[in-house]
């Protein structure tokens, strides 16, 4: 941080606290509508806007409104609105303060945008539905059925077995003749082109026509038989898995006025159930009958299909919870206030405020832990030089450009130190435009540009040392170290080993007394006294 300097940083500094307790029975308290906006998976926000009513406790001032970054405030008296339209956050702070004798007293309310749940899978294809019509002439309601039949839902007809003819005399037309005239029916209901419709599907025959008595000596003839109510009826079940339920096993009673069918059993009903599992499965019938009702036996229901599979549901989002009766913070007591609140257990970032009438205390979750929740501010709004802090918690730092002052650091872990204009990279190399600085890193350092005479500095991380004048190189298995100096040795003393020259054969030896001798291939050729 900078020094304190100036009129208007030595102003700052004599000001009252910013921020107290409210040990003194004075507080703000925030409540808003809903701390919420849902959004729906088309990005639509529900409601519209959230209004914030801020509360004072025994403290009287102005109440003066801010919100975090990304979110316009519309302020009334002591109700701050924001509209969801004006949010461009996830989240957004709202604070209330009011100053009262040089003493801020301040509240946070958090607003959350909760999500709709992800979508679930694509559901099946829809259900083709359609009627199936047989016929006969007979004395009597014949017994037998129509037999196994092929339903196509384009043509709206029987197409399998072909032709005209079903079994047990049988046929898909009206046929000819004055006995009367018998109809089945058979509900059709397939996501495919087409449906089997199985013997067994075929509703009990029902008269459908006869021809009348002559009448004697031209009078009228005997009235025919009433008209014949169809109506095709569904029935729904849900349940936990994927696999379809057994269907009813008793006989139901369908009334065509008005719709209404008794008698279901095994855990269907006639209208969609609301609860009982994410899957939903649905049969059919069909109810035909020259009387008000019509009763369809159990083995009338087609075989059950799955029509509709719930969504899975998202995580809600952070909420905001305040409530009063609390003289003191307890994590046990934020837990069970926001499960008491129909929220469940606390996620990152939900705020619990608890408090009474001399005592509050707002906290934020936090990875298993309560934190207490401080003030937000725009970054625009901070003066220079003012900003001090015991600690900095962040799940991300990153994009920042800073010129750091004194830094005072525990153990950094990173990759790469480097600084000049000439080392622009975090590339272990010597700088290509020229310029001088370091680089610090796992494989090495540099310093300075060995384009400059005498002016760099070289240690690898291989062991290799070298500066200007002065070179190490290590060695390997059965190599020795190398040390090549070059330049003037002035006031060096002590004992020397064997040097050789570049040439074979040749060699200096030295002593502490500066004593000299030359060899050559291996002969004394010269002896020297002390310099």
């Amino acid at each position: 941080m900078t020094a304190i300097g100036g009129a208007r940083d030595t102003l700052l500094q004599a000001t009252a606290e910013r921020f107290s307790t409210t040990a003194d029975g004075k507080a703000i308290l925030l409540a808003g509508s809903t701390p919420v906006f849902r959004v729906n998976s088309a990005g639509a926000g529900a409601p519209g806007s959230i209004a914030i009513t801020a509360k004072p406790v025994n403290v009287v001032g102005d109440i003066v409104f801010s919100v975090s970054a990304g979110t316009q405030l519309t302020v009334n008296g002591n109700v701050a609105t924001v509209d969801f339209a004006s949010m461009t956050t996830d989240t957004a702070l709202v604070q209330a303060r009011i100053r009262e004798f040089g003493v801020d007293y301040v509240a946070n309310y958090m607003i959350s945008k909760v999500f709709d749940g992800i979508n679930g899978d694509t559901g099946l294809a829809g259900l083709n539905t359609g009627q199936a019509f047989a016929y006969k002439r007979a004395a009597a309601a014949p017994t037998d059925s129509p037999g196994d039949v092929i339903f196509t839902f384009a043509t709206g007809s029987i197409t399998t077995p072909a032709g005209n003819d079903l079994a047990n005399g049988w046929s898909k037309n009206i046929p000819a003749g004055s006995t009367p005239l018998y109809v089945r029916v058979a509900a059709a209901s397939s996501r495919n082109a087409t449906d089997n419709i199985v013997a067994n599907e075929w509703a009990g025959a029902v008269q459908l026509a006869k021809d009348g008595a002559a009448g004697a000596n031209g009078s009228n003839g005997a009235n025919g038989v009433d008209g014949l109510n169809v109506a095709p009826v569904r029935i729904y079940q849900r349940g936990a898995t994927n696999i379809a339920p057994p269907l009813p096993s008793a006989a139901c009673t369908f009334t065509f006025a008005t719709g209404a069918l008794v008698g279901l059993n095994n855990g269907w009903s006639a209208q969609v159930p609301t609860a009982g599992g994410a899957y939903l499965f649905t049969s059919g019938a069909t109810a035909a009958s020259r009387g008000a009702t019509d009763d369809i036996p159990a083995s009338e229901w087609a075989a059950a299909a799955r029509l509709a599979a719930d969504g899975a549901t998202g995580q809600r989002g952070t909420v905001t919870v305040t409530a009063p009766g609390y003289s003191a913070w307890s994590d046990a007591s934020a837990v069970y206030e926001l499960g008491h609140a129909g929220y469940g257990a606390p996620i990152n970032r939900d705020v619990v405020t608890l408090y009474d009438a001399t005592h509050a205390v707002t906290k934020y979750f936090d990875n298993g832990e309560w934190l207490v929740l401080g003030t937000v501010f725009d970054g625009n709004l901070l003066v220079d030089g003012s900003v001090a802090a015991k600690a900095l918690s962040v799940d991300n730092l990153a994009a920042i450009s800073a010129i750091l002052g004194n830094v005072v650091a525990g153990d950094l872990y990173g990759t790469t130190l480097h600084g000049g204009a000439g080392y622009p990279t975090n590339n272990y190399w010597w700088p290509s435009n020229g310029g001088s600085g370091f680089h610090l890193s796992a494989q090495g350092l540099l310093i300075g540009n060995p384009r400059v005479p005498g002016g760099f500095f070289q240690m690898s991380s291989t062991g290799y040392f070298e500066m200007p004048g002065f070179t190490v190189t290590p060695g390997s298995a059965g190599v020795p170290s190398v040390a090549r100096f070059s330049g003037e040795l002035v006031a060096a003393t002590g004992t020397f080993g064997l040097i050789r020259s570049a040439a074979s054969g040749q060699r200096a030896e030295f002593d502490g007394n500066g004593t000299r001798a030359y060899y050559a291939n291996g002969q004394l050729a010269a002896r020297f006294g002390a310099w």
